[in-house]
């Protein structure tokens, strides 16, 4: 039986590299395979960043404009409706055209933009100034921003109007103290000195 004479230096140097092997050999046998890598730690974050970026294309796509709808349609009036409608959009959120709606002087795709005044003109009609242009049915939005709103406007932007001198500004202004602010834009045609045809050259200057 061969006996080693081994000297205690050589002990522990022979231990260290026997641990070393024992080492390397376990790390080889347990090391987990590709397949069996986790994965339930990149969910999460995946999971978030998808979050993050959703709702700003959520709020972009939801953003909201406001049309004044005019003319020969069944409702007109205020409407709400998300950024890249068309004009068809708040025709039909109206109710539709009327009647008597002369639709071949509009582009019912025509997009439309915030503060933009739609004007759906009659059958035969002049159409208002800056609200629509006809003949090839282009639409030309005035925003309502533009314009001096008449129940609110003092006498000096009265006198702004075309045809609307100090005197037919301070009838305006009277007559809405004596009965309170105007319900329609044809009402202004019942202040003494403006009529129809006065009210016709500032219409599209005007909102209520």
């Amino acid at each position: 039986m061969v006996q080693w004479d081994w000297t205690p230096r050589e002990k522990i140097m022979a231990g260290a590299v026997l641990i070393l092997l024992l080492v390397a050999v376990a790390a080889w046998v347990f090391q987990p395979s590709a397949e069996n890598l986790p994965t339930e730690g990149l969910e999460p974050y995946q999971s978030a960043k998808a979050e993050k970026v959703e709702p700003a294309e959520k709020k972009q796509k939801n953003d909201v404009i406001v049309i004044d709808l005019k003319g020969a349609v069944s409702h007109p009036g205020l409407y709400h409706l998300e950024s890249g409608a068309r004009v068809y959009d708040v025709l039909e959120k109206a109710g539709g055209a009327g009647k008597d709606a002369d639709l071949n002087q509009v582009n019912l795709a025509q997009p439309l933009s915030d503060g933009m005044v739609v004007y759906i003109p009659r059958r035969g009609e002049a159409v208002p100034e800056g609200w629509i242009a006809s003949g090839q049915g282009n639409m030309q939005g005035t925003s309502s921003s533009d314009k001096i709103h008449i129940n609110q406007a003092t006498l000096e932007e009265l006198e702004k109007l075309d045809g609307i001198g100090p005197s037919k500004a301070k009838n305006i202004f009277q007559y809405r103290q004596e009965h309170g602010p105007f319900r329609t834009i044809e009402e202004i045609a019942n202040v003494p000195g403006i009529g129809e045809k006065t009210l016709e050259k500032f219409r599209a200057q005007i909102v209520l």
